[in-house]
């Protein structure tokens, strides 16, 4: 009875078998099918991620491009999926577009309130099923679609506005590291702006609608500095009289006190006549420009002679300065000596390395410094700095420059690349970083 019972079992647990098993088979196919593309779905948004960053970092603003570069961030990630161009969509957007006239004010939505580009990618790819659904056994479909979106913003450093403080005294024609010092300096700037000229192509930013760039200026000084035909001084005088173009008779007449109190608001006074003993220097002071072509082929016409009184550039520079739209403002002096002095008399109040000491040692620079970050630009406080580079002569024999501008902002350099190096590490910061948000 039991043997009989039991035979009657295993028949119906068979048929129940064979009744089941397209039913079971169906579930192992989803399970897995299922699993897979849970994977799948999740490197998707990881690989949609990387090719938001990606694309952020590229900084382009074509489109085609973009695309590219987010596919194949993308594919790599997901070598089943068959991801074509037309299903991808690089949404750019500015600060502006998104903050409006927010746009770059602090606390608003970060600290620092740092100008941005937004790159928001779409990616949709199919993928063949390994089980696709048919007539006989469930399944999904035989292409599947997925799409993910990744949010990435490219935060960009502040643009810069730079003044460039040329020694253009007559020691500047002597050769240094197989050039005259003067035609190597000038090699450089035009170096440095051919940088600067690059960046301004990458940039991004903007503020208010408009973009914002790198600027430069050049202020050549040798005892004064000039407009390519007058000389000027830009400290202020004890009385209003004309200044003589002996300017051993106008030194001893500086008003120290109102030159280091307000630096930027001395003025700036037409010397009456060429410099005594300087007959063939040409140079001339250039405003704040992104024009740099022109630029680098106006300062490959200077050359230099006479004296040295370093005070005249770095004030009309502090000046020319306060008129910048960038938010950080560097001036960076270029020279080779010292102030002239009267190597008889370092006391004599009618050269100008007496007038150096007495302004640096009471507080010109730091002034300076104090006037132009007391400025905002768009709500944001100015940064502002004053380097100096030394070549071709002892620095530590200049020490009024070391305590205008700080002894841990002058350097030495050995060599024209050195220069060069220097003054790109003074005006390079982070070019920007990566934010990462998934949203639309």
């Amino acid at each position: 009875m039991k043997i009989q019972q039991m035979k009657k079992q295993k028949g119906v647990a068979a048929i129940i078998f064979v009744v089941l098993f397209p039913t079971f088979f169906a579930l192992f196919v989803l399970g897995v099918e299922a699993t897979r593309y849970l994977q799948a779905h999740a490197r998707f948004g990881d690989a949609v991620e990387m090719a938001s960053l990606a694309v952020a970092a590229n900084a382009s603003t074509q489109d085609s491009e973009n695309k590219q570069l987010a596919k194949d961030y993308a594919q790599a990630y997901l070598p089943d999926g068959n991801i074509d161009l037309s299903k991808i969509r690089i949404i750019r957007k500015s600060c502006d577009d998104i903050y409006g006239e927010q746009c770059g004010q602090p606390d608003v939505y970060d600290e620092e309130g740092l100008v941005f580009t937004q790159y928001n990618v779409v990616v949709k790819s199919d993928f063949t099923s390994w089980y696709p659904e048919d007539d006989f056994a469930y399944g999904f479909d035989e292409k599947v679609t997925m799409g993910t979106n990744a949010v990435s913003r490219k935060y960009q450093g502040f643009t810069i506005d730079v003044a460039f403080v040329a020694d253009f005294s007559g020691s500047m024609k002597d050769s240094w590291n197989g050039q005259t010092k003067y035609r190597g300096v000038i090699n450089v700037i035009e170096d440095i702006t051919e940088k600067l000229e690059s960046f301004n192509e990458s940039t991004e930013q903007e503020l208010n609608g408009e973009r914002l760039l790198n600027r430069t200026a050049f202020i050549g000084y040798n005892l004064y500095t000039s407009n390519g035909s007058s000389y000027f001084s830009n400290v202020s005088y004890t009385s209003n009289a004309s200044l003589s173009r002996e300017w051993w008779t106008n030194t001893p007449r500086i008003d120290f006190a109102s030159t280091i109190a307000n630096p930027l608001n001395t003025g700036s006074k037409r010397i009456n006549g060429r410099v005594s003993g300087d007959n063939n220097s040409y140079f001339q002071t250039i405003d704040l420009t992104d024009d740099f072509p022109n630029f680098r082929s106006t300062i490959n016409q200077f050359t230099p002679n006479h004296g040295t009184a370093s005070y005249e550039g770095i004030i009309a520079a502090a000046k020319i300065l306060e008129q910048g739209q960038n938010v950080r403002k560097l001036i960076i002096v270029l020279s080779d000596g010292e102030d002239s002095v009267n190597s008889e008399n370092p006391n004599d109040n009618s050269f100008p390395g007496y007038a150096a000491t007495q302004l640096y040692n009471g507080g010109l620079c730091s002034n300076i410094i104090t006037d132009l970050e007391a400025l905002e630009i768009d709500g944001r406080s100015v940064e502002a700095k004053i380097a100096v580079i030394g070549f071709g002569y002892d620095i530590s024999a200049n020490p009024g420059l070391q305590t205008c501008a700080g002894a841990e902002n002058v350097q030495s350099a050995n060599s024209y690349q050195e220069i060069y190096d220097n003054i790109l590490e003074l005006i390079s910061e982070e070019v920007g970083h990566l934010y990462y948000r998934n949203y639309e």
